[in-house]
């Protein structure tokens, strides 16, 4: 099994589908990644997320189609998911679609979040690799949310579009073809990827609703779950959890110990017992998120700061400059020159 954040490589058959009949061979963009061509024909074989995004970056670059990732999401067969797929299939409701995913979507691809939430009678779905490593993903996140997109017609119908689509990264094309592509008003450069719309739409009913099939599905995705997440060191659930907690103002100690389902004193023992503190996991969480903003992306050093949980600016460069011994001004200017 590949070490770090993985994903099953039913999630790569779409692509598959769509690259039929073109120039470009899927496999021999999975070579290129270090994936092997058992991955093309075995959906439930586990790949490193990494080597996912890659694929598509590299795809999108070969064959000159920015919107490769979008385009691929509806040649995605749900059932390609696995266990996931069938639970999604059977749910009676979009809302209830949605809550399986959100819920289960670990069980396909890790160092992932997702989130489905409710507010003012608007709905907005999150997504997005809590890994700041992976990077670039532009590709990665519009295939998720345009299967998500397609997830959502199943019930609302094949015209239905969100009424606003965010991505995180920087666009390829103007926003202008960009709405027109996704059907939605599109903005960039944001702190996660998203779609939102009326919450209405959650309680639009599903075809194939098998309440049986669905609970049956459920139950099989739970164990597997509590199996997977035994497996993993408790170091690496509270990395992710903290991953996930930044910019929420729910990374903390208390708040991570809660995700986990521990007290806090256990979360310190048993951290305690495989060699290493919370403070340490947190200080390295936070480097690695503001390294990569500084780096990849246009956020302010005030947003950066917030994005982290600093209490503010100041205190988010004195410990970066603890950290790395230079100004996150210094390291943005010589990092961004470096790469240029």
């Amino acid at each position: 099994m590949p070490k770090g954040a993985t994903i099953i490589s039913g999630a790569l058959f779409g692509l598959q589908s769509l690259l039929t009949g073109t120039a470009l061979e899927a496999a021999a963009l999975g070579r290129q990644s270090g994936v092997p061509l058992s991955a093309w024909q075995d959906r439930e074989f586990e790949i490193p997320l990494r080597s996912f995004v890659e694929i598509y970056e590299h795809g999108a670059n070969v064959l000159g189609r920015p919107g490769l990732g979008w385009q691929s999401g509806p040649h995605l067969q749900l059932r390609d998911l696995g266990e996931l797929g069938d639970a999604l299939v059977t749910a009676s409701t979009v809302g209830s679609a949605l809550r399986t995913f959100e819920r289960f979507i670990k069980f396909v691809q890790s160092e992932t979040d997702l989130q489905l939430t409710v507010e003012d009678g608007v709905a907005t779905l999150t997504y997005r690799i809590v890994n700041p490593d992976i990077w670039p993903r532009r590709q990665d996140a519009e295939f998720t949310l345009s299967v998500l997109t397609q997830l959502i017609r199943r019930g609302a119908g094949e015209a239905w579009n969100p009424d606003l689509i965010c991505f995180e990264h920087s666009p390829l094309r103007s926003v202008a073809s960009w709405s027109e592509v996704g059907g939605a008003f599109c903005v960039y450069e944001c702190e996660t990827n998203a779609l939102s719309f009326p919450a209405s739409v959650l309680n639009a009913p599903l075809p194939r609703d098998d309440t049986d099939r669905h609970r049956r599905a459920l139950e099989c995705l739970s164990r597997e779950l509590i199996s997977r997440t035994r497996g993993r060191s408790l170091v690496e659930r509270t990395r992710s959890a903290i991953f996930e907690g930044l910019g929420t103002g729910e990374a903390d100690q208390e708040s991570i110990a809660r995700r986990l389902g521990l007290s806090r004193r256990s979360l310190h023992r048993h951290l305690g017992d495989e060699g290493v503190r919370f403070s340490i996991l947190l200080e390295d969480c936070r480097y690695r998120v503001a390294r990569h903003a500084l780096i990849d992306t246009p956020h302010s050093l005030a947003q950066i700061a917030c994005e982290l949980d600093y209490s503010d600016q100041t205190a988010f460069e004195r410990a970066f400059k603890r950290r790395t011994g230079m100004t996150p001004k210094q390291y943005r200017q010589t990092f961004v020159r470096l790469k240029i």
